[in-house]
């Protein structure tokens, strides 16, 4: 399974705003987190967990790599505001925010468990 993007389109609008149906699968965690500018964050993979990542402000950049292949090609994508990335696991991936930005992160274990910590494998930066 590759890294897909997609754009998420409201469920439902009106006068007053709309309804955005982000994900429709089993997650154990759910964060937001924020970049400053040019901040960079990641530079890891899992083993075991799915990273799903919905930008909710600004633009950042996605890097990814097969972590089973190191001849694998880095795949670049650009995320804005409405962008589902589904990361799926032993692919490295990093994010570079390029303005200040924010996304909702979930994943497919618990992040405050110890598993984790031992599913995140840190490597160079992309």
């Amino acid at each position: 399974m590759s890294v897909t993007v997609t754009k998420i389109k409201p469920a439902f609008s009106d006068d007053r705003g709309a309804i955005i149906d982000v994900l429709e699968e089993e997650v154990h965690h759910t964060g937001i987190i924020t970049f400053s500018g040019d901040a960079v964050r990641a530079n890891h993979y899992h083993k075991k967990q799915t990273q799903y990542t919905y930008i909710t402000m600004g633009k950042v950049e996605l890097k990814t790599k097969d972590a089973k292949n190191p001849d694998a090609p880095v795949q670049k994508f650009l995320l804005e505001p409405g962008d589902l990335a589904t990361i799926p696991p032993f692919t490295i991936h990093s994010y570079r925010a390029l303005e200040p930005s924010s996304m909702l992160c979930l994943t497919t274990l618990k992040r405050s468990s110890e598993l984790y910590e031992e599913d995140t494998f840190r490597v160079e930066p992309l």
